[in-house]
This record gives structure tokens, C-alpha cells and sequence, in this order.
């Protein structure tokens, strides 16, 4: 009896451990049929991403007591229209954080504090031939960091009223002057009720030795119910190069869907081209 009663404990012991761990699979697939026209070309084509970005991804959390947890995510870029790439590669994002009170610290590679801004800001969500980004470029320095860098650390600030800050560092691991993966940028956020604000600074690598790439953006929307209306202004600029990025758009729900709309806009100077 009394040896059934330690192995009883033991189990109800182990389980609560469990208890305190949980792993998400999780994904996306999108397809779509597209028509394009540019000038006299005229192309129609399955395609994929027009509303999501295929995906299929793990993530975990780990309770380790006293207020703090780890996390991992682990998120996989998906071809469904082709079904490739044929090895899962977790190009999207490749984290791993600890978390608690004090916010989140998070490494690995993940979005840039000056992408959040674009796609958060855009009712399209910089997905589809809608997407703010298909008139944004880096000009021509080679920059990898417009929406992802690779070896950064982060960290993320706990809510503070409503306002709340991202920092990244991303490690060029390289003995060149420069490297187009190297990011040091900022986030500044405000969400309460339906107003939301953000600003977002950054200084980019590049394949230049002597330059980086320089990008600022600022984004707001307000949630009235039947609309929320956002813009965004984005400058990149690299050496003389410069590119004023402009976007106007609104969503607004109908049935369990969204009515989606935007005008996009990039001036670039002379020494752009």
C-alpha cells in the first residue's frame, strides 16, 4: 500500500510539471488566382500570400517559476502552389526567449523594429500585389534587414500604460567594415483603446564599406468600429540615394470578413537611379 502511494504522488507530480509546458503547431496556406497588367504585358497565374503568408511553424513556453518562462519559435516559409522548398527551412522566424516581469529578451533570427511599421500600418499587411513594400527598396545597398535580420538579440518592454519600446542588435559576424545583416534600430509604441502609434528607427547594414542604410518610419491608425483608418511615412536614404515612402489606407468589416483599401506612394531623388 504504501509503495502505490509514493508511485500515485509521483505521477500527480510529473503531470503538474506538464502541465506548466505547452508546444503549438500552427500555419497558414494561401492560394489565389492573379491577373497582372503592366503596359501591353497581361499575365495570369495561380499565386500565393495575396491575403497570408504561407506558413507552417512550432512554438513553445516553458514555465520556470518565480514570475519567468523560455520559449522557443521555430516558423517555416511554405511554396503551397508547388509545394516546395522540398527541406523545411525556419527562414520566417528562428527564436528562442526568456520572459518575464521585465519584458521578453529574445535571439535568433526574427522581424526588425523598422518592418513592424510597414506591415502593421498597411491594411494589406504587406501581403499581395496590394503591399506597401512593392514600392519600398533599400536602394541599392544590398541591406538583407527590410523585414528580417539574422543573429539579433531584442528586447521587448513590458506594457507601461499603454506604451511600450523593441531594440535589436544584430551581430554581422563577419571581419568586414560592413555587412548588409548588420542592424541596430528602435521601436517606439503606443496602443490604448483604439488609437494606435509607433515610431521606428534603424541603421542598416549594406555590401558598401564606407555606408549604411538609414531608415525611419512612423505609423498610426484609429479603430472607430465600422473603419479604421491608417498611414504611414517612410524615409530611407543611403549616401545621396533617398526615398520618401508614403501610404494612406482603411479596413473596414464586412460580415466575417474585411473590405480592404490603400494608396501607396515612393518619391525617390535623382541619385536613386
Amino acid at each position: 500500500m504504501k509503495k502505490t502511494l509514493i508511485a500515485l504522488a509521483a505521477v500527480a507530480a510529473t503531470g503538474a510539471a506538464f502541465a506548466q509546458s505547452s508546444v503549438t503547431l500552427f500555419g497558414i496556406v494561401d492560394l489565389n488566382i492573379r491577373n497582372v497588367r503592366q503596359g501591353g504585358d497581361n499575365l495570369t497565374s495561380m499565386s500565393q500570400d495575396g491575403i497570408a503568408s504561407s506558413r507552417l511553424g512550432f512554438r513553445g513556453v516553458e514555465d520556470l517559476g518565480g514570475g519567468m518562462s523560455a520559449g522557443f519559435w521555430l516558423e517555416a516559409g511554405l511554396n503551397p502552389d508547388t509545394g516546395t522548398p522540398a527541406g523545411v527551412q525556419f527562414q520566417r522566424r528562428s527564436t528562442v526567449s526568456l520572459m518575464g516581469g521585465f519584458g521578453e529578451v529574445r535571439l535568433g533570427r526574427d522581424y526588425t523594429p523598422t518592418f513592424w511599421n510597414h506591415t502593421v500600418y498597411d491594411p494589406f499587411g504587406t501581403n499581395g500585389v496590394g503591399s506597401s513594400v512593392n514600392t519600398f527598396t533599400v536602394l541599392g545597398s544590398g541591406a538583407t534587414t527590410l523585414v528580417r535580420a539574422n543573429n539579433s538579440l531584442s528586447y521587448f518592454t513590458p506594457n507601461l500604460g499603454g506604451f511600450g519600446a523593441q531594440v535589436m542588435y544584430s551581430f554581422k559576424e563577419t571581419a568586414a567594415a560592413n555587412d548588409p545583416n548588420e542592424y541596430a534600430g528602435v521601436r517606439l509604441t503606443y496602443a490604448a483603446g483604439p488609437l494606435s502609434a509607433a515610431l521606428a528607427t534603424a541603421s542598416e547594414g549594406s555590401s558598401i564599406a564606407t555606408e549604411s542604410f538609414k531608415r525611419t518610419n512612423f505609423g498610426i491608425s484609429y479603430d472607430f468600429g465600422v473603419a479604421k483608418p491608417m498611414a504611414q511615412y517612410t524615409q530611407g536614404k543611403f549616401g545621396a540615394a533617398k526615398v520618401n515612402h508614403y501610404l494612406l489606407g482603411v479596413t473596414a468589416p464586412v460580415g466575417p470578413g474585411n473590405l480592404k483599401a490603400s494608396y501607396t506612394r515612393s518619391d525617390y531623388n535623382a541619385a536613386s537611379w
